[in-house]
C-alpha cells in the first residue's frame, strides 16, 4: 500500500476514533489503544448479531482486602467481575475464569472471544475478574506510592481465590471443574493461578504468556527484527535492512548534534537537544514497529506488510521512516510528537485516579515491571535489534528511580525472586496450555515445548501475533490458527471427562 492510501484510510478512519492523543509516553501504548478500541467495536457487533438486544452479563463489585497477607489490616477495595450464566449446565457445568490484567477489563471479556465459544460448547458459566488497580478497581487513593505495595501478581492471585470462594457459595457449587484463561500477562497469572492453586483450578489456558521474567529483555526486538524479515506476514530481509539503516542515520545525527534537524523530520513538540528527550524519542519512534508487529492485523492496514511497503518506497529509508512516524501522527490525532522526557515523569508520577482516563494505566504496569518483572526491551551491539542503540536498560531503570524510588540495583534482585517463585519459563505444571505465535515477541519469555511427563502442552502457530489464539474464531482465519484452537478445544474436552 502507497503511503498517499495510507493516509486516505487514516483520513476515513480517525471519525471512528475517541482522540487518544493525550496517552503520555510512546506509541506502543498508542497503538494498544486503537487495538483495545478495534477490540471492543468489533466485540459490540457480534453481540449484536449473535444476541440482539438482550441482557445477560451481570456486573458484581466485589469486597475484597486490599492486603491479603495482613491479617490485622482492614482496607478493601471493589474488584469489578462480570458473569455469563446464559449457556451453564448447571448445576455441575464447569466455570471458564477470564483473567483481566494490565488495562481495564470489559464486559466483552464474558460474551466474547473463543473462551466463550467454548463455554458455549461445553455448557460453562464464564467469569471474568478485573486485575486489582486497574480500569474500575481501584480506590481513589490506589496511585499513590503507599497503596502501589499492594499492587502485585501474589495479591492479584489472592483475589481470585476469593473470586472462586464468591462464586462457589453463590452457586452453592460442588465438584465443578474450573479452567481458566488469561492472554499475556494475565497469560502468566493464569499458568500460575493453575501452578499455585490446583486446589482450585482443573487447568489453565495461557496466551502469549511471558513466565519468565527478564530485566534485560533483549529477546523482544530480536524477535521484532524477525517478523520484519519473515515474508510469510509481508516482511523482508530488505525491509529489517532499511529500518535499521534509518535508525543507524538518527543515532549519527545524535552523536553528531544535529538534533535541531532530527526535531524538524520527525515533527517534535521541542527541542532534542537533552540526552534523556533523545532516548524518548528513539523509543517512541521504535515502539510504533514494536506495536505493530506485537498486534499485527489487529487493527485495518496495521501490520508487517505495509510496514515494510512504506519502508520500501522511493526515496531511502530514513525518508521513509518520517513517513511512518507522520503516519501514526494522523491514526492518533498528534500535531506534533511529545518526545520531552519531563512529560513522561509528569505522566507517570500522577497520582490522581481518574475513572474517565483508566482503559491504559501505565503508571501500575509500569511500576509492576519494576517490582516483579522487567521486561525492559532495548537495543544493543552484537544483537539482531533494528533500531536505536540509545535504547538502553538504564534509560529504563531510571525511570523506577525517579518515579518510583526503586533504585538500579533492586530491580534485577525483584526480577529473580519472580522467578525462583514461579519457576521462569520451566513451572512444570500440571494441565496447562502454553499458546504462542511466532511473530509474537513475547513468546521468547514463554513455555515453547511441551512437557509430557508435568502435562504441560505447547502451542505454537505459525504467523500469529500476541494472543490471536484467543480472539472469535472467524471463517478468514488461517489454517494454522484454526488449528492450534482446535488444538486446544480438544486438550480442554478430555480434562473435562477426568474424574
Amino acid at each position: 500500500m502507497s503511503f498517499l492510501k495510507y493516509f486516505i484510510f487514516v483520513f476515513t478512519v480517525n471519525f471512528m476514533l475517541k482522540d487518544i492523543s493525550s496517552i503520555s509516553g510512546h506509541s506502543f501504548w498508542k497503538i494498544k489503544e486503537l487495538v483495545e478500541n478495534r477490540r471492543e467495536k468489533s466485540a459490540i457487533h457480534d453481540y449484536r448479531r449473535l444476541y440482539g438486544s438482550g441482557q445477560f452479563i451481570e456486573e458484581v463489585l466485589l469486597t475484597q482486602p486490599l492486603d491479603h497477607f495482613d491479617a490485622y489490616s482492614s482496607r478493601t477495595y471493589k474488584q469489578k467481575i462480570y458473569i455469563n450464566a446464559k449457556n451453564w449446565n448447571k448445576p455441575n457445568g464447569p466455570i471458564f475464569l477470564y483473567i483481566g490484567g494490565e488495562v481495564a477489563l470489559s464486559n466483552r471479556s464474558a460474551y466474547s472471544g473463543h473462551h466463550v465459544q467454548m463455554a458455549k460448547l461445553f455448557g460453562a458459566m464464564v467469569v471474568a475478574a478485573e486485575h486489582r488497580f486497574y480500569g474500575d478497581s481501584i480506590n481513589d487513593d490506589g496511585l499513590h506510592l503507599d497503596q502501589l505495595q499492594h499492587l502485585s501478581s501474589q495479591q492479584g492471585l489472592a483475589d481470585l481465590t476469593k473470586v472462586h470462594n464468591y462464586i462457589t457459595t453463590r452457586y452453592e457449587l460442588n465438584d465443578n471443574k474450573w479452567i481458566c484463561f488469561g492472554g499475556s500477562y494475565p497469560g502468566a497469572l493464569s499458568a500460575w493461578f493453575r501452578l499455585k492453586f490446583p486446589h482450585l483450578v482443573f487447568g489453565a489456558v495461557a496466551s502469549s504468556a511471558p513466565v519468565q521474567a527478564q530485566t534485560d529483555f533483549q529477546g523482544y526486538n530480536e524477535v521484532v527484527a524477525q517478523s520484519l524479515a519473515d515474508p510469510a506476514v509481508g516482511g523482508s530481509k530488505q525491509c529489517t535492512a532499511q529500518v535499521a539503516e534509518a535508525f543507524q542515520k538518527i543515532d549519527r545525527m545524535v552523536s553528531g548534534q544535529q538534533t535541531k534537524g532530527l526535531a524538524k523530520d520527525f515533527l517534535s513538540c521541542g527541542s532534542l537537544s537533552e540526552p534523556n528527550d533523545q532516548k524518548v524519542f528513539v523509543n517512541i519512534l521504535a515502539a510504533i514497529f514494536m506495536g505493530i508487529v506485537q498486534f499485527n492485523n489487529e487493527f485495518p492496514f496495521l501490520n508487517i506488510k505495509n510496514l515494510c511497503n512504506i519502508m520500501r518506497e522511493s526515496g531511502d529509508s530514513y525518508s521513509n521512516l518520517q513517513k511512518i512516524n507522520q503516519m501514526m501522527m494522523k491514526l492518533t490525532n498528534q500535531s506534533c510528537v511529545d518526545n520531552r522526557y519531563s512529560s513522561y515523569l509528569s505522566y507517570l508520577r500522577n497520582q490522581t485516579v481518574d475513572r474517565r482516563a483508566l482503559k491504559l494505566s501505565i503508571r501500575q504496569w509500569i511500576w509492576q515491571t519494576c517490582t516483579q518483572f522487567g521486561y525492559y526491551m532495548t537495543c544493543k551491539d552484537g544483537t539482531s535489534c533494528p533500531f536505536s542503540r540509545l535504547m538502553t536498560l538504564e534509560s529504563h531503570l531510571a525511570l523506577c528511580k525517579e518515579v518510583y524510588k526503586i533504585s538500579e540495583n533492586m530491580v534485577p534482585k525483584f526480577v529473580q525472586f519472580t522467578n525462583d517463585y514461579y519457576g521462569a519459563n520451566h513451572p512444570k505444571g500440571t494441565r496447562i496450555i502454553f499458546v504462542n505465535g511466532s511473530i509474537d515477541p513475547w513468546h521468547f519469555l514463554s513455555v515453547l515445548k511441551s512437557d509430557q511427563v508435568s502435562g504441560e502442552v505447547a502451542v505454537f502457530i505459525n504467523g500469529t501475533a500476541h494472543c490471536a489464539d484467543m480472539a472469535t474464531q472467524k471463517s478468514t482465519d488461517p489454517q494454522s490458527l484454526k488449528e492450534a484452537r482446535l488444538v486446544i478445544q480438544k486438550e480442554i474436552a478430555s480434562w473435562l471427562k477426568e474424574t
